[in-house]
C-alpha cells in the first residue's frame, strides 16, 4: 500500500538518528583523546600535579567562536590545589567548625577536614583561616570576571547561578570532606572537589575559551588525576554535592520527537479508509513490507550503519596553538597583587588590607579597608574603593555614567553607548537595527540613566545625579514629542486644505454647469482643471480682460464723439 514505506520509516528513523548521535559522541571522544596531552601540559605549567610525558598536538583554533569569561586562572582556587594536596589534614567535628565559619557555613553539611598544624593551633583559628581563604579567592575571582564583588557578600541569596557555582567551588576547595567515620585528630588526605561542581561552574558562567583547554579533569599517562576529581558528587571520594542540573542529550530528544512526529503522520495516513471501488481496482493487497518485504527496514539500518562508520568529512588543516587560550590571559592574581612601595616584587601579596599598613598605602590611596562580614568579629577585610575606582586594589578607573548616559541619549540609536561601554558586537547590532526601531534606544536611555550599569569590566562610576537624568530625559523626549506632533499636525493641515480646495473646485464646476442652461448671454470658458489635486494646482491663465461682443440686433454701437463735441449716445464707450 502507499503508506507502507512511511509506516516502516517511523520505526527506523529514530534508530538512524541515534546511530548518528552515537557516532558524533564517538568523534567528540576521539577529539578529546587527541588533545588530552595538551591539556596535561596546561595543568603541568600551572603547577598542578606531577610532570607528565607529552606528545602534544596543540589546541585547535575556532575562528567563529567568541570567548566568554575566559580568564586566568580559569577556575577559582585552581593554583592552590597542588599546595592543598601537599599539606597534612586531620579529622574535625562538624559542629565545632560551624561555630567559627561564616562565608562557607551554609555549605558545610558534611564532616570537614582541617589542616594539621605543626603547632597547637585551635580549631577556631584554623576554621577562620580557611574561611578567609575561600572568601579571598571568591572576591578575587569575581573581580577577574568583572563583577562587583561587594554586591555578593551573601552568595547563597544570589539569583545568579554563576555566583553560586563560584561560591561552592571555593568552599569545597578549602573545606575538604573528611573520611566517613573518622575520629577527631585522625590524619587524612586531601579530597578534591567533585567534577560536577566544576562542570556546573563552566555551564552556569558560560565559560568559553574557543579551544579544548577548559577541562575540569585531566589524567596523566601515569594515571594521576590532575585538576579536579573525576568523580561525580556526592561521593566519599571527593568533596561536593550533587548537581542540580540534569543533562539530556539533544540528539536523544530530537530522536524521540522525530519518532513521535513520523509515527503520528503514518498513523493518520493509515487511518484514512479507502473506498471499496478503489480497493477492488487496485487488485490484491501486497504485504506491508512493500517491494522489499520485511528486508526493507533491515536494509535501511545496514546502510545507515555503513555510512556512519565509513563516510568522512572534508579534510583541511585546522589552525593549532600550543598554549591554551586562558593561559594567554593575564593572571589576575598577578595583576591585582600588592607590592609595598620600596620593596621587591618577591614580597608581593594578595590584599593590601591583610597587612598592617598606613591608610595612604592601602588600596592605592583610592579607598579604604572594610570588613567583608559584619556578623563575625575580625573578619577578613577588602578594599572599598572610591566612586571612580575599581578592582581589588582600586587601580582601575571606572567609565563615567554621565558619558554613558549622554552617548545613549544622543547617539544611542547608532549604538554609540555600547561602543563606549565596550560591547562592540551588540553595538553593531544596535547600529544595524537603528536602535531596535527606537525601542532599544529608549530602553538603554532609561537603563544607563537609572543607575550604574556594567561596562565590559566593572560598573560605571555613579557620577550622574538622579535629578539631572530625570530632567534631561523629560526635556529631550518632550522636545522630540513636540517636533513629531508639530510635523504630524502640519502634514494633516496640508492634506485637509488640499481636500477642501478640491471640493470647492468640484462644486464650482458643477454649479457653473447648471448656470449655462439657465442663463442667456455670454459664456465664459473655464480654465483647465488640475489633474492632481494632492499637489498645488497648475496655472491656467488670468482669463479674458475684455468682455465678448454682445448681440445688438443690428443697432449701432455707441462711439465716442469727436473732441469738443457732445456725443449722440450715452456711454459706455
Amino acid at each position: 500500500p502507499p503508506r507502507a514505506p512511511m509506516a516502516s520509516l517511523h520505526v527506523f528513523l529514530p534508530v538512524v538518528l541515534l546511530l548518528f548521535s552515537a557516532a558524533g559522541r564517538g568523534a567528540e571522544a576521539g577529539l578529546q583523546a587527541l588533545f588530552q596531552t595538551s591539556r596535561d601540559e596546561v595543568y603541568r605549567q600551572s603547577g598542578i600535579g606531577a610532570s607528565v610525558s607529552l606528545a602534544s598536538e596543540g589546541f585547535t583554533e575556532n575562528a567563529i567562536c567568541r570567548q566568554n569569561n575566559c580568564i586566568n586562572p580559569i577556575f577559582p582556587g585552581l593554583y592552590d590545589l597542588s599546595k592543598l594536596e601537599q599539606i597534612a589534614w586531620q579529622c574535625t567535628n562538624q559542629t565545632e567548625v560551624h561555630q567559627h565559619v561564616d562565608f562557607c557555613k551554609a555549605l558545610l553539611t558534611y564532616d570537614v577536614a582541617m589542616p594539621s598544624p605543626n603547632t597547637s593551633t585551635s580549631v577556631s583559628t584554623l576554621a577562620k583561616q580557611q574561611d578567609d581563604a575561600a572568601a579571598t579567592m571568591f572576591f578575587y575571582h569575581l573581580n577577574g570576571l568583572g563583577y562587583e564583588a561587594k554586591e555578593f557578600k551573601k552568595p547563597a541569596a544570589s539569583r545568579d547561578d554563576c555566583i553560586k557555582s563560584i561560591w561552592k567551588m571555593v568552599c569545597f576547595t578549602y573545606f575538604p570532606q573528611a573520611t566517613s567515620g573518622c575520629s577527631a585528630g585522625d590524619s587524612l588526605s586531601y579530597k578534591k572537589p567533585c567534577r560536577n561542581s566544576c562542570d556546573l561552574y563552566v555551564s552556569a558562567c558560560s565559560v568559553e575559551c574557543c579551544d579544548e583547554s577548559v577541562s575540569c579533569t585531566v589524567t596523566s599517562d601515569s594515571g594521576t588525576d590532575l585538576g579536579y576529581s573525576d568523580v561525580l558528587g556526592p561521593s566519599t571520594e571527593c568533596t561536593g554535592s550533587g548537581s542540580q542540573r540534569l543533562g539530556v542529550p539533544i540528539a536523544l530528544l530530537f530522536s524521540i520527537f522525530a519518532a513521535h512526529t513520523v509515527a503520528g503522520v503514518a498513523s493518520a495516513g493509515d487511518a484514512v479508509p479507502r473506498p471499496a471501488a478503489s480497493r477492488s481496482a487496485a487488485g490484491p493487497t501486497q504485504p506491508r513490507g512493500g517491494r522489499w518485504g520485511g528486508a526493507g527496514p533491515l536494509l535501511v539500518a545496514v546502510v545507515a550503519i555503513f555510512c556512519t562508520f565509513s563516510l568522512q568529512g572534508c579534510a583541511f588543516d585546522v589552525p593549532h596553538h600550543m598554549e591554551g587560550n586562558w593561559r594567554k590571559k593575564i593572571d589576575y592574581l598577578i595583576e591585582y597583587e600588592f607590592i609595598e612601595p620600596g620593596k621587591p616584587a618577591s614580597t608581593a601579596i594578595l590584599n593590601s588590607c591583610s597587612e598592617d599598613l598606613p591608610a595612604t598605602v592601602q588600596c592605592s590611596g583610592h579607598g579604604y579597608c572594610k570588613a567583608w562580614s559584619t556578623s563575625v568579629p575580625s573578619s577578613v577585610s577588602f578594599c572599598e574603593c572610591d566612586r571612580d575606582w575599581a578592582d581589588p586594589e582600586c587601580r582601575t578607573r571606572r567609565k563615567s555614567q554621565i558619558s554613558a548616559f549622554l552617548w545613549s541619549l544622543f547617539g544611542g540609536i547608532f549604538g554609540a553607548d555600547l561602543f563606549y561601554l565596550g560591547y562592540p558586537g551588540w553595538a553593531l547590532l544596535k547600529l544595524g537595527t537603528l536602535g531596535g526601531c527606537g525601542l532599544w534606544w529608549v530602553l538603554d536611555v532609561v537603563r544607563t540613566g537609572s543607575g550604574p550599569v556594567y561596562a565590559w569590566n566593572f560598573r560605571v562610576a555613579n557620577d550622574l545625579p538622579h535629578w539631572v537624568y530625570v530632567l534631561s530625559t523629560v526635556t529631550v523626549f518632550s522636545l522630540v514629542g513636540f517636533v513629531v506632533a508639530l510635523e504630524s499636525y502640519l502634514t494633516y493641515r496640508k492634506k485637509k486644505r488640499e481636500d477642501i480646495m478640491k471640493l470647492q473646485e468640484s462644486e464650482e464646476t458643477r454649479h457653473l454647469g447648471k448656470m449655462d442652461d439657465m442663463l442667456e448671454g455670454p459664456r465664459y470658458r473655464m480654465g483647465l482643471q488640475s489633474r492632481n489635486f494632492m499637489d498645488q494646482r497648475d496655472f491656467s491663465g488670468y482669463g479674458a480682460t475684455l468682455p465678448s461682443a454682445i448681440p445688438n440686433a443690428g443697432a449701432p454701437y455707441a462711439v465716442p464723439p469727436p473732441p469738443g463735441q457732445a456725443g449722440r449716445f450715452a456711454g459706455p464707450y
